[in-house]
């Protein structure tokens, strides 16, 4: 790898970050904060199937991130019944609780610890900025970045390859000469695909290559990346 690329780009959650164990604490607590009478696996699951389905809307740019925060929790009750749940409060309260969420999934800190000896390296993601910066800010793993990249900061999100554009000046390489690593197909390879970017796929449940992509590496874990 070293004799290819010239720096490493990094999508954050569900990358470096342990997004699933975050948004599990955070939505444990809303259902305490907010006396939600709903088994909590359930509550979680639902959340989660309309969390992605608005998100894939963002994606595609059919909603922005204002209405994304409260229009997931307004089809969750309204699928779960929970007529008087106060959408934009439980949004604020999640999004609060998320932002003190910083746990990385296990070998990441060691992977960046260790490329940021020989690649200047960028972090890009789509996440919300208040969320994104707070859980950045304590986290050990954010003084390793030259370059990081929040969508909302820069009004552009993932698939759009302009989002690299921040941390391509910072850094002084070219799209060639980067390799990005991220786990989303419909926002971080395909960003990497309209940059023309080398993509390294985190693939850990081993899901097929979808038509019209062609990662240059797919691993099943962060822990997987050093030998290349």
């Amino acid at each position: 790898m070293a004799k290819k690329y010239k720096a490493v780009f990094f999508d954050a959650d569900d990358t470096l970050y342990d997004y699933p164990h975050a948004e599990r604490a955070a939505l444990l607590a809303c259902c305490g904060e907010f006396g939600i009478n709903v088994a909590p696996e359930t509550f979680i699951a639902v959340y989660r199937r309309h969390n992605h389905d608005v998100w894939q809307e963002f994606e595609r740019g059919e909603t922005d991130q204002a209405t994304l925060r409260v229009e997931r929790f307004r089809r969750l009750a309204a699928e779960l019944e929970l007529e008087e749940l106060p959408f934009d409060q439980v949004s604020a309260f999640y999004l609060e609780v998320l932002a003190g969420q910083a746990q990385l999934l296990p070998g990441a800190l060691d992977l960046v610890r260790e490329l940021a000896k020989n690649f200047p390296l960028a972090l890009v993601t789509n996440g919300i900025a208040a969320v994104q910066n707070k859980r950045f800010a304590a986290s050990p793993i954010t003084p390793y970045f030259q370059a990081i990249v929040i969508s909302e900061e820069v009004g552009v999100a993932k698939p759009d390859p302009r989002i690299f554009a921040p941390a391509l000046e910072k850094i002084g390489v070219s799209p060639g000469e980067v390799l990005y690593v991220g786990d989303s197909v419909t926002s971080d390879m395909a960003a990497a695909r309209n940059a023309g970017m080398d993509f390294c796929w985190l693939n850990p449940h081993g899901a097929p290559v979808p038509a019209g992509h062609f990662p240059s590496f797919i691993i099943h874990s962060i822990a997987d990346f050093p030998p290349l």
